[in-house]
């Protein structure tokens, strides 16, 4: 009688063992949600753009107003810049050409300065940005835009002063002077002045990079592997630099380009001209862009192939660089994605074990895609289709259509 304790004890431990081998048999059925999404073969790389650009160049002997300003878009014909020239008075063309940049400094730093007129915290961290762009201006011997970040500098520092209470000539005072003596000027020029317009419609930027002629749409068929590597390097070091005596500029088409990437003997195999492609510039944005693939060189001795494809997209800022970022989209399946390893084969069909209630379905499927990881999905029979948010049984101890699993 003394061991009476020992049954309900044995009954206890046996109750306990089945219960956690209970709750482990069902934590290895396992379910992932059935959802659309893309698989891709991308390649991540540096690209080179090819534009359909015009260079031109004023020369700065006379006194020039230039109107544009870079970055912005432009209208054929509109104009660009004013010349005043066939007159031997060089101290007006000096005076008018610094007037003009005071004019233009005023002009940029006024809507900025009006915001902040009273914040001197504000006023200081500009004083500090006209410093950084007159260090590097003077890094690359870029002298017309050294002067106008010293103009607005001076501005600037007048504000402030003005804001301390100190007597100074405010930004609109010395407006309507410098445009009064503008006019003055111009007068006495008279008709000594020529209109440049532009070319075409597009993007007007200041300066050239110096692969404008290698790099243009009519000679892409002349582009290899050690091509795009030398503009790349290049680009490295820094924009090759402009005679600081002729004021260079070029207007960009802005709705048709080109971008040039170096693939590897794999990724570059089956590319041909006319194949419809996608790419990314990942700085700019994640947005996708069509593509069509116009240019494919032969390999060089790693096998590597140039490819060039034309694009159409408007992308912010983008044509303002020679080299960037890219996603090279080969090829980008969408549908239903799944792992491989989970797919099945019941009865020469390929499927998919879904839970449908409390019971493991085999669906067929068809394979519209796949990699080694994963595959793009769809379904077989219509009358046993895959949905959205479906479970995908993916770990249980048996696969078996029918099979109760809760």
């Amino acid at each position: 009688m003394k061991n009476k304790w020992i049954i309900p004890v044995v009954l206890f431990i046996i109750l306990v063992i089945v219960y956690v081998a209970r709750g482990l048999f069902q934590s290895r059925v396992e379910l992932e949600v059935l959802k659309i999404d893309k698989i891709e073969e991308v390649t991540s790389t540096q690209g080179v753009l090819i534009k359909n650009e015009i260079v031109n160049s004023i020369t700065l002997s006379g006194a020039t107003e230039v109107y544009a300003r870079d970055g912005e878009r432009i209208a054929n014909k509109e104009i660009i810049a004013m010349l005043y020239g066939n007159t031997e008075d060089e101290e007006l063309f000096s005076e008018l050409a610094v007037i003009n940049k005071k004019i233009n400094a005023i002009s940029e730093s006024e809507a900025d300065s009006s915001v902040y007129i009273s914040d001197t915290m504000q006023m200081e961290a500009e004083l500090s940005d006209c410093v950084d762009e007159i260090i590097r201006a003077q890094a690359v011997n870029d002298y017309s835009k050294l002067s106008v970040h010293r103009y607005k500098l001076a501005l600037v520092t007048s504000l402030k002063a003005m804001v301390r209470g100190e007597d100074v000539v405010t930004p609109a005072e010395e407006m309507i002077a410098l445009q009064t003596r503008k006019n003055e000027i111009e007068k006495k020029l008279g008709g000594s002045s020529h209109i440049l317009s532009a070319e075409m419609a597009g993007i007007y930027y200041e300066g050239k990079d110096g692969f404008e002629e290698k790099l243009s749409p009519e000679k892409i068929e002349n582009i290899t592997p050690g091509t795009i590597n030398d503009v790349i390097e290049v680009n490295k070091n820094g924009n090759i630099l402009n005679d600081e005596s002729i004021y260079t500029y070029k207007i960009v088409d802005n709705f048709s380009y080109y971008v040039a990437v170096n693939l590897d003997k794999e990724t570059s195999k089956n590319i041909k001209a006319g194949d419809n492609v996608i790419v990314r510039f990942t700085n700019f944005s994640n947005s996708d862009n069509s593509a069509t693939v116009t240019y494919v060189s032969e390999p060089n001795s790693d096998g590597v192939r140039t490819v060039v494809a034309k694009c159409d997209n408007y992308v912010d800022g983008l044509l303002s660089h020679r080299v960037v970022n890219v996603d090279f989209v080969k090829k980008s399946v969408s549908g239903y994605k799944v792992s491989v390893e989970h797919i099945h084969t019941v009865d020469n069909k390929v499927g998919l074990y879904i839970k449908r209630g409390a019971v493991m379905k085999f669906l067929p499927i068809n394979i519209e895609y796949s990699n080694e990881a994963e595959a793009i999905v769809s379904s077989l029979d219509p009358t046993m289709p895959i949905k959205s948010y479906d479970e995908i049984v993916v770990s249980a101890p048996e696969f078996k259509d029918g099979k109760v699993i809760e």
